[in-house]
């Protein structure tokens, strides 16, 4: 799930991405989070680009999130009706965790 990992960026990758209605949820879930600046999502090659203020989110917190990005390649065993569901809440876990 997560191709780089670096301070100002995370690059992730998914074929939930591919997918117009899910690539939108996480794209906008992943934009209330304070300190996300951006989210680039290509369906064309299942990648999202995550760009974040690291003042607001320092790496350390960042690196504490990293298994929940990790938990959407469990979604991809899912059949398509049954990820969205599951996206939702680990993309609620995530905003928990980086907004405290």
């Amino acid at each position: 799930m997560i191709e780089s990992f670096t301070e100002g960026r995370v690059r992730l990758r998914s074929v939930l991405f591919s997918d117009k209605a899910m690539a939108e949820l996480a794209s906008s879930e992943l934009m209330k989070i304070d300190g996300v600046l951006k989210v680039e999502i290509n369906p064309r090659t299942n990648g999202a680009l995550l760009e974040y203020d690291k003042k607001r989110l320092p790496l350390p917190l960042l690196r504490q999130a990293a298994s929940l990005f990790s938990l959407m390649s469990d979604l991809e065993r899912l059949p398509p009706a049954g990820r969205a569901a599951g996206l939702k809440d680990i993309l609620a876990d995530l905003s928990k965790t980086l907004n405290p």
